[in-house]
């Protein structure tokens, strides 16, 4: 498991109740913990923080990230773009 994150990482949650979903990371705050988002429960404007050591790095992209960070993209597009990771892999 690679413990160096991205802002832009699509994530797996390995603990918690959002064990198994896909997140993607919004930011990276001064003691290392994760701001990570889904679109569906985790929305733009209350990312979740959590611990990187119950994450793992699926990808890295910059498409969502840059969709992310239009004020005009909506919280389902985001869910939408992040769940194809989900079909990929079968998560």
């Amino acid at each position: 498991m690679d413990n160096l994150f991205l802002v832009g990482d699509i994530v797996k949650s390995l603990s918690g109740h959002d064990k198994n979903k896909l997140f993607l990371v919004v930011s990276i705050d001064k003691n290392g913990y994760l701001a990570i988002i889904d679109g569906r429960t985790r929305l733009k404007i209350k990312p979740k923080l959590k611990n990187p050591k119950h994450l793992e790095r699926i990808a890295h992209d910059e498409n969502i990230l840059n969709k992310y960070n239009s004020p005009l993209t909506t919280n389902t597009e985001i869910y939408k773009m992040i769940n194809k990771y989900n079909k990929e892999l079968h998560v």
